[in-house]
């Protein structure tokens, strides 16, 4: 049987739901922001949600997997040539571009997407329909493929500008887990990352990642990760296009600040983010398109 297509809304926004007998996924319009995989085999949400969630139009939903784009983070906090690009940008850039509260339009579904290696995926396309007056221009497309094993999400950037832009991003993947004192990540061991908590420093990392205390990081050259978060399997990410991982936990101390967040919800997430960020914002000459994913696999725990 294969995958269907389902409309609905979710208070004031429009999702589209692909059902298999295998799995389950849930994306919205507005910022093509995943909100729900699951499989037969995995049946809770591999994504974390917020329970103080609002599904508003013009507001990023908290949870699921968030797109950052044409710029990650603070618009202050980017290199030079990244402000310079976006100078005469009429959207709001003050904090992870503008995406993430765009309507998306619908390009293509297609149930049966075989790529090349003859695995089988349903394969969902959206598009961010042409903005009016954005400087510099800018398309994006994201591609969402989903099968019994996974997901990916590949976010495809192309320039149609006369100049070279310059550009960061990223996919804002929140990830569940029962503990977050108790979770740590491998596959970062001995990699440099820059600590926005402290002064934007230079570290190495020592052993696995792990939490006692707010966690604000962007590491660099992280392609494969390993997240131990004491359930029942392990969420694997795998990265491309991308030379820099975020990993995020606001604690306690910052959780308060955070809208549609409760002030205990840091003890059940954290965010893996696969990013082009600080040192690894993209150059993109005219013609010219960059392609950033990630692919989520699980491995029992």
């Amino acid at each position: 049987m294969l995958p269907t297509l389902e409309r609905s809304k979710i208070d004031e926004l429009d999702a589209i739901t692909i059902t298999s007998p295998d799995y389950r996924a849930t994306v919205l319009l507005q910022g093509a922001q995943l909100i729900h995989f699951s499989t037969q085999y995995e049946p809770d949400n591999w994504l974390w949600v917020s329970k103080k969630a609002e599904y508003k139009a013009g507001d990023s939903v908290r949870g699921g997997v968030p797109i950052c784009w044409p710029v990650f983070g603070q618009f202050d906090a980017n290199p030079q040539a990244v402000k310079d690009s976006f100078a005469d940008c009429r959207f709001d850039l003050t904090q992870h571009g503008f995406a993430r509260t765009q309507i998306f339009d619908l390009e293509m579904f297609n149930p049966l997407h075989v790529d090349d290696a003859l695995r089988h995926y349903a394969s969902l396309t959206l598009d961010l329909p042409e903005l009016n007056n954005f400087h510099p221009k800018l398309d994006l497309q994201v591609k969402f493929l989903f099968s019994s094993d996974g997901f990916s999400i590949s976010l495809i950037t192309s320039n149609q500008s006369e100049d070279t832009v310059h550009f960061s991003q990223a996919l804002h993947t929140y990830l569940p887990t029962a503990n977050i004192e108790t979770t740590k990540i491998s596959g970062l061991d001995q990699v440099t990352y820059t600590d926005a908590l402290d002064g934007w420093t230079t570290k190495t990392q020592q052993g696995d990642v792990t939490f006692s205390e707010g966690v604000d990081r962007i590491y660099h050259d992280a392609p494969y990760l390993s997240a131990y978060t004491f359930a029942p399997s392990i969420p694997i990410i795998r990265n491309k296009g991308s030379n820099s991982t975020v990993v995020w936990n606001p604690w306690h101390t910052k959780a308060h600040e955070i809208s549609q967040f409760a002030k205990d919800d840091y003890k059940k997430m954290l965010c893996i983010e696969t990013a082009n960020a600080h040192l690894d914002s993209i150059a993109l000459a005219p013609g010219e398109s960059h392609e950033l994913s990630l692919t989520m696999n699980m491995l029992p725990f």
